[in-house]
């Protein structure tokens, strides 16, 4: 009888720590899911956001504006190497920038550059550049090479291992303007 109550009290304390463990990890998830660092122009408007994942590590930044305005996104990977990077326009249209393009993606195989693509403010595709694991430009294509068919697409989308690089979305995304807005 003495061995049935111990092995019930041990089951009850076991029930709750894992409740309260359980609760706790809940509540720091959800503190940190809301990570933001958030800079203001002096008119009291969003100047640049940072946003952090739930394990604290950089997703993106975002630069407005004075009006508050979005002006750039670049987003990163969990290494902290920038995979994404977009200009846009006061009306949260891609723009382009100095440098010619209006968005630009890097693909990486863990800490290595593979894919370098440059998009134009309709979202399509000018300029791809690839690279060997050393690191090396091996490969260079552009749009004007040839005319962008349903083949060429489906052969840029096998060559990037099934991502998606063929467009890229012409506006600003809405998880962008809501990280914003939800500052």
């Amino acid at each position: 009888m003495i061995e049935i109550r111990r092995n019930v009290l041990r089951c009850v304390l076991v029930a709750l720590m894992g409740v309260s463990f359980t609760a706790s990890v809940a509540l720091a998830e959800g503190e940190v899911k809301s990570l933001k660092k958030i800079e203001y122009w002096k008119t009291g408007k969003v100047r640049q956001c940072e946003v952090y994942d739930v394990y604290g590590y950089l997703k993106a930044k975002v630069f407005c504006r004075g009006d508050g305005t979005i002006d750039k996104v670049e987003r990163f990977n969990m290494l902290g190497k920038r995979i994404e990077e977009a200009l846009y326009d006061g009306r949260g249209y891609l723009k382009t920038g100095i440098d010619g393009w209006a968005a630009i993606r890097w693909i990486y195989s863990g800490p290595i550059l593979l894919y370098e693509i440059e998009y134009d403010e309709t979202g399509k595709p000018m300029e791809m550049k690839m690279y060997s694991e050393s690191g090396k430009l091996i490969a260079r294509r552009y749009r004007d090479d040839v005319s962008f068919d349903a083949y060429e697409q489906a052969s840029m989308y096998m060559l990037l291992g099934g991502q998606s690089a063929a467009f890229y979305d012409t506006t600003v995304r809405k998880e962008d303007e809501s990280d914003i807005i939800g500052a």
